[in-house]
């Protein structure tokens, strides 16, 4: 691996924060990095983030839902944390400690969840379906995990993780576990899991990827099993519901599509989920994955070409759409890391390629 031109470009191209992340978890420079922090802590969508956080230590409206109360995407406790967890603000810090106190708290979070009827129910039934991709505590052990704290307070949801991974390694199709009507009349007949099933999710693999104290040999040997096997029987379009009681509802993260490595044509991109890719290198398993090591050769050939990832564009629409879909960090969207909104295409190009060279890193030291 030969990331040198690709740092290059970016110390003169990137953000505060890709620069501030790329000092941070890559060249270990500790003084540019705390001069960067300073720089990263003063940027338009953390000052939002932290105008954002009650004295609670709540941050914004519900979780994933009630998105005609808030202001903007980033008025969400999930949108929120991911941007914490994007931007690397430490996980001592004042803004995420409160957070996490407020996440762990039974009290804070059942007020939080208060708003009406709809929240109230949810919150009462925050356990249900948190194997198969549904259920509001699945989202809150995540953003607990992704904040640096999940080995402490959220083991429950690390054991579900592997085991929904490890239970889909005897099946041959989702349609081994799913049930199906082929005589129904809806509108979208889709398979569904019964709420008590276990599947897996991007949720559980991100869980998984943030946290550590489930990693020995036997338990990455089953996961790198299981996610070889799981690409390998996801069909495209492998869109499926979870039903509870007599309604029926999307997962949150379900791997709809296989994982596929990075490409550079637009179209293709859709389907090549940059983070699933990175979250499967973080649990460390990399080299055991397929996909992983698919993408690895692709990154690792374009960067030693000359130092920096592109993306191709049909037409000025695929570009601003793309661009669009950057200016936040949200559930299934990518990691934007723009601090000027993407005026240029070096904006796009440094994005693409901190993604490729923190990827490899990871990829190449695992954990």
């Amino acid at each position: 691996m030969d990331t040198s031109k690709a740092i290059d470009f970016l110390l003169e191209n990137g953000s505060e924060i890709i620069k501030y992340r790329l000092h941070k978890e890559i060249l270990k420079n500790k003084k540019e990095e705390e001069q960067l922090l300073k720089k990263v802590l003063n940027t338009p969508l953390f000052i939002l983030v932290n105008n954002y956080q009650k004295e609670n230590g709540y941050i914004g409206i519900s979780m994933h839902g009630m998105d005609k109360l808030k202001q903007t995407p980033l008025q969400d406790g999930e949108t929120a944390a991911r941007l914490l967890c994007d931007y690397s603000i430490p996980k001592d810090s004042k803004i995420v400690k409160r957070f996490i106190k407020a996440l762990t708290d039974e009290k804070i979070l059942e007020n939080e969840f208060s708003i009406n009827n709809p929240e109230i129910v949810r919150f009462k039934e925050r356990f249900i379906g948190n194997g198969c991709g549904w259920g509001l505590q699945l989202l809150i052990d995540t953003v607990i995990s992704i904040l640096g704290y999940g080995d402490e307070h959220c083991q429950s949801l690390i054991k579900v993780s592997l085991n929904a991974f490890d239970n889909i390694t005897s099946v041959s199709s989702i349609l081994d576990v799913a049930k199906y009507n082929s005589e129904s009349k809806k509108k979208y007949n889709y398979p569904y899991l019964e709420s008590n099933q276990l599947w897996p999710c991007l949720y559980h693999l991100e869980t998984l990827a943030y946290n550590y104290s489930w990693r020995d040999e036997t338990s990455k040997k089953k996961l790198s099993k299981a996610i070889n096997h799981l690409n390998k029987i996801t069909p495209h379009n492998n869109w499926y519901h979870i039903r509870l009681g007599s309604c029926y509802y999307s997962p949150c993260g379900g791997f709809s599509y296989p994982v596929k490595p990075y490409s550079d044509n637009l179209h293709e991109q859709i389907c090549c989920n940059r983070r699933v890719l990175t979250h499967i290198a973080l649990c460390g398993i990399g080299k055991e994955v397929e996909v992983t090591k698919q993408n690895a050769e692709i990154l690792n050939n374009l960067l030693r070409k000359d130092g920096m990832i592109k993306i191709n564009f049909n037409n000025s629409y695929e570009k601003r759409r793309f661009k669009q879909s950057l200016m936040y960090t949200g559930h299934y969207c990518e990691v934007g890391l723009s601090t000027d909104a993407y005026k240029t295409d070096n904006e796009i190009i440094a994005d693409l390629t901190f993604w490729a060279v923190h990827f490899l890193h990871h990829y190449f030291g695992q954990h």
